[in-house]
């Protein structure tokens, strides 16, 4: 490929369509080499959609233009414009886009000190990128999994126990010129995104986390928020007490391992229900399901809220079913970051 200096460039453009009637112009800026529909041909499509969801989603793009150039750069963002990678294509290619152009809104909108809370920069960031990876092209890109939110590219619940039970990881909250390269992208970036999206799928619900969320870029865009600020946030805006959540997966490296110890019917009778302990061997708590497998073939759920784990280790519970089963398991989805699989499942007595 040419020197940048002598490269033949593309210039296109597309209107981008605000909240309110507002308009503002995505453009990027590629050589002739980077062109095609599986390269840079989409980059202004990649832009554009980007722009309008985070607009229509989280607060409305602020600026008249964006534009995203073509360069040696693998990613870097400014108010209103961004570099990305001049080889980059097709999901690798969305991914970079969503990502730099989102920088915008964290933190150039909410005006977060990335030098101190890395996190509040590019976790925020990779988690909104998470959503808007769903929403584009009927998920054309999804599920997001790249270098920035589940590195091995897997289940990102199980991706982030390799780094939540390294005993050499440092916390969120460690400073951003402390945390060594090794670590640069788990801490800054995987683990406050899957997090945040821990607390939006698991534990809030989508509704109660975007009003939250939402109001927290509203009331904090133009300003500079520190930690704090966020977690008093969206306590009032959840209307709930999160500080074990923040403590546990923000301040501290706290595993989870939930274990099922013991399942049969009450007094013997499947009319009756399965009796269920469950313990929690770590520190960390969550809310968590419990299904049941019934010998019809169908199945039986059951939630329990985090608050399940103020008081206790273990708890023995009613899982009110009527047929006979034949197992039990916790977290079937395995959404969350047990770190021990192997004791989810037991079977009925």
């Amino acid at each position: 490929m040419l020197p940048l200096a002598h490269q033949r460039r593309i210039w296109d453009a597309a209107k981008v369509n605000l909240p309110g009637g507002k308009k503002c112009l995505s453009m990027s800026v590629y050589p002739v080499e980077s062109a095609g529909n599986d390269a840079w041909g989409r980059a202004t499509e990649y832009l554009k959609k980007s722009i309008e969801y985070f607009s229509a989603k989280w607060f409305v793009y602020p600026y008249p233009v964006a534009v995203n150039e073509a360069g040696i750069a693998g990613g870097m963002e400014y108010p209103g414009i961004v570099f990305d990678g001049i080889t980059d294509k097709g999901s690798e290619l969305y991914w970079v886009t969503a990502h730099e152009i989102g920088h915008n809104w964290f933190p150039m909108i909410v005006g977060s000190d990335e030098r101190r809370f890395a996190w509040m920069d590019e976790g925020f960031n990779t988690f909104i990128d998470v959503y808007a990876s769903d929403e584009f092209n009927h998920g054309e890109y999804a599920p997001k999994r790249d270098g920035e939110y589940a590195p091995g590219k897997g289940n990102p619940a199980d991706e982030i126990v390799k780094t939540i039970t390294d005993p050499n990881a440092p916390t969120i909250m460690t400073a951003a010129d402390a945390i060594s390269e090794k670590y640069r992208h788990p801490i800054a970036y995987f683990k406050p995104a899957f997090g945040l999206v821990l607390l939006r799928e698991q534990i809030l619900g989508p509704d109660r986390f975007d009003y939250a969320f939402k109001n927290y870029i509203h009331n904090w865009a133009y300003k500079h928020p520190q930690p704090d600020d966020f977690f008093r946030s969206m306590d009032n805006g959840a209307g709930e007490d999160l500080s074990w959540f923040w403590k546990g997966w923000f301040y501290n490296n706290w595993s989870l391992d939930l274990a099922l110890i013991d399942a049969k019917y009450v007094n013997g009778d499947p009319k009756k229900g399965i009796q269920v302990t469950v313990a929690n061997k770590e520190q960390m708590a969550m809310p968590f399901t419990v299904e049941v497998k019934l010998k019809d073939g169908s199945k039986y759920q059951m939630k329990l809220p985090v608050e399940t784990w103020l008081q206790n280790r273990a708890i023995t519970f009613t899982v009110p079913t009527t047929t006979e089963a034949e197992s039990i398991t916790v977290d079937s989805d395995a959404a969350l970051p047990d770190i021990n699989r192997k004791n989810n499942t037991i079977a009925v007595k």
